[in-house]
């Protein structure tokens, strides 16, 4: 564990000065990709969602009353669980255990 990270810290720490320049900018490129990549993942699952709450007007009406009745319930429920009073929230298992290690 340690020593493997220390050998590549030395061994980074060992590059000539004119390679830093290029790793810096190498590991910054990464990121922005990576940061660029998954920025247009979550607008392409939102567009997608959007879409799978579509009710399509090409639909016959009683399919698009159905799909609209069950969009408005679902909404409903969403509401609903919003509104749990704090002490009967339920937390997610890395939520409670974050809160228990901070109190």
């Amino acid at each position: 564990g340690k020593q493997w990270y220390q050998r590549r810290v030395r061994g980074v720490m060992r590059l000539p000065l004119l390679w830093k320049p290029q790793l810096h900018f190498l590991t910054t490129g990464i990121g922005y990709g990576v940061g660029v990549y998954c920025s247009k993942t979550e607008d392409r699952y939102y567009d997608w969602i959007n879409r799978m709450y579509e009710v399509p007007e090409s639909a016959p009406l009683w399919m698009q009353r159905k799909m609209k009745a069950r969009i408005d319930h679902v909404d409903l429920l969403n509401k609903i669980a919003e509104e749990v009073p704090k002490d009967q929230d339920v937390l997610p298992f890395w939520e409670r255990r974050l809160a228990a290690a901070s109190q």
